[in-house]
């Protein structure tokens, strides 16, 4: 018999950063946190698929036959969850309000840190992830300081 540990999936990753990573229960932060994931679980549902291998498309199929809410987050794990992040940065999927689109932006940056240093994922075999997480934040966050700016202007 084979002793091997069931994989973690996605949605137990998000369960306990969301649990252990203090800035995000911190009262500025917790109810922009939590929207920040209910948004990010739309986005696993819904354009997750074109960050994923075949083999996990064929397993969210499956998964969306029982229950496709949350279908991605419950069969993949967290090698899926963050190559799909450098989507989640996209324009489209920045949220509207600008505390809303900075708290998305911190919870993006603090959860891909997060998986590498808890060593769910590897860095090296994810590099090419996290330096499009990287680039994509950077982006991100200049859009929202303009958008920031623009809104204080007369």
């Amino acid at each position: 018999m084979d002793n091997q540990a069931v994989p973690v999936s996605a949605e137990r990753v998000l369960d306990v950063f969301y649990t252990r990573t203090p800035i995000l229960r911190h009262p500025s932060m917790f109810a922009r946190s939590r929207q920040v994931r209910t948004h990010l679980e739309t986005y696993l549902d819904t354009e997750a698929e074109h960050w994923l291998t075949d083999a996990e498309r064929t397993l969210v199929e499956a998964e969306r036959q029982v229950d496709p809410a949350g279908a991605v987050a419950r069969v993949t794990g967290p090698e899926a969850l963050l190559a799909t992040l450098p989507g989640f940065l996209d324009p489209e999927w920045i949220m509207p309000g600008v505390h809303q689109a900075r708290a998305q932006l911190i919870v993006v940056a603090t959860l891909a840190r997060w998986l590498v240093s808890a060593g769910l994922v590897d860095r090296t075999e994810m590099s090419c992830s996290v330096l499009e997480i990287q680039a994509r934040l950077d982006l991100a966050r200049r859009r929202v300081d303009a958008r920031a700016a623009s809104a204080l202007s007369p």
